[in-house]
């Protein structure tokens, strides 16, 4: 066996302290050797610089998803991610359609008439909480009728997946008490739509077609859904948090990107390299490997850090900036390689039309001088609530 180098340090992307500044702790690590250990959750490895990160996302072969990608391993396999080609390709083929840019475009006025409508709940008052009134019931009300979670059912789902994401380690009790729930309920929707009429949409593409050349049960459509659900409720809406936070702490930038003088395709790069809203995933090494300075050996487990990649200054110089005019497209915050987070097109949609809409009906929203956002802690890192105040302005749908 080779010489081991890495640099051990404690980390544990599920503690609130170090969740608070995980940026600190890369950057410690990339500073001496860069690949770090920590003895957490039963031990792992991590890159710190864009190039491993990258690799780790990249190579499937030599750092496999089939063993789970969250850390500690979810009790239930999430579909397709927790496969690698050939069968990802095959199931990512199926479902594409979905998620492309023209699918994306042909829902942009739905999802505009979400934004304003949550707006429209807060903009006569001068003031808002902008988390749970506008970012993360904006993902529930847009992506829970995609699926067809019908509306009384929204709210609750919606809050019993985020409770998940951030709380399943620190409460594994309470954990399988929500996965067993949020199961039941999911899996009797698939049930429901065997008997109703077809639609052309995900859910009934997920109990239609053919996956790897097999019909899938309602347990393994429970199982993509839950995935589609994770991505868009918790990561999207800490992007948005995030970029609205920036904005409301330089206005310059809002001038800016009202003025054109920064596109805002160029600008939301930024924004999701800035925010990095998932900033880890697992991936288990099959063979041993050097990366980033040090050794791997089969079975050793990895957590790839879209946070560290984002914020290696070898990359992206100044990297802790927001700068809106640097060119981020390389960002890791949607990884890289066959995994390629599938909903990125609608991220960057409801990102783009969420920080669009408050700038044309609540420009001068600000947040109080010395504010510090608490951040949860998780595979996600978003920002638990944020007091924002603006000029009141009036609503665009009647009462």
């Amino acid at each position: 066996m080779s010489a081991r180098k890495f640099t051990q340090i404690r980390f544990n992307h599920y503690d609130p302290e170090i969740m608070q500044d995980p940026y600190a702790v890369f950057a410690e690590v990339r500073s001496k050797c860069p690949l770090g250990h920590s003895d957490e959750l039963g031990g792992f490895f991590f890159p710190t610089t864009y190039e491993g990160v990258k690799r780790a996302f990249s190579d499937f072969r030599t750092f496999t998803s089939t063993d789970g990608t969250g850390l500690p391993r979810q009790p239930l396999p999430l579909l397709p991610v927790d496969l690698d080609p050939p069968v990802h390709t095959a199931w990512r083929r199926t479902l594409n359609r979905f998620f492309t840019v023209e699918a994306a475009e042909a829902d942009r006025e739905r999802i505009q008439q979400v934004a304003d409508t949550l707006i429209d709940a807060f903009i006569e008052r001068g003031y808002a909480d902008a988390v749970n009134e506008l970012t993360r019931p904006f993902l529930a009300m847009s992506m829970l009728p995609v699926i067809g979670v019908p509306l009384e059912d929204r709210v609750e789902l919606g809050n019993k997946l985020l409770w998940l994401v951030h709380n399943r380690v620190v409460d594994p009790e309470g954990g399988m008490k929500v996965y067993n729930e949020i199961g039941v309920y999911l899996t009797e929707l698939a049930a429901k739509r065997r008997l109703a009429e077809q639609r052309d949409d995900l859910l009934q593409c997920l109990i239609t077609q053919d996956f790897g050349g097999q019909k899938l049960d309602d347990g393994q459509v429970y199982q993509v859904l839950l995935l589609t659900l994770f991505g868009a409720l918790d990561s999207t809406s800490s992007a948005m948090s995030g970029s609205l936070l920036h904005l409301a702490r330089h206005p310059e930038d809002k001038a800016r990107l009202v003025k054109g003088e920064v596109e805002w395709p160029v600008a939301l790069d930024e924004f999701i390299r800035f925010t990095t809203p998932i900033q880890a995933l697992r991936r288990m090494a099959t063979k041993e490997v050097e990366i980033d300075g040090g050794t791997l050996y089969p079975g050793d487990q990895l957590l790839a850090l879209n946070g560290a990649a984002n914020r290696d200054p070898a990359k992206f110089p100044e990297p802790e900036k927001c700068i809106l005019g640097r060119d981020a497209t390389d960002h890791m915050s949607f990884g890289s390689g066959a995994h390629v987070c599938i909903g990125r097109h609608f991220a960057r949609l409801m990102l783009g039309t969420c920080l669009k809409t408050m700038l044309a009906r609540a420009y001068d929203f600000t947040v109080e001088d010395g504010f510090q956002p608490e951040y949860t802690p998780s595979e996600a890192r978003a920002i638990k609530s944020l007091p924002i105040r603006f000029t009141p302005g009036n609503r665009v749908h009647a009462v």
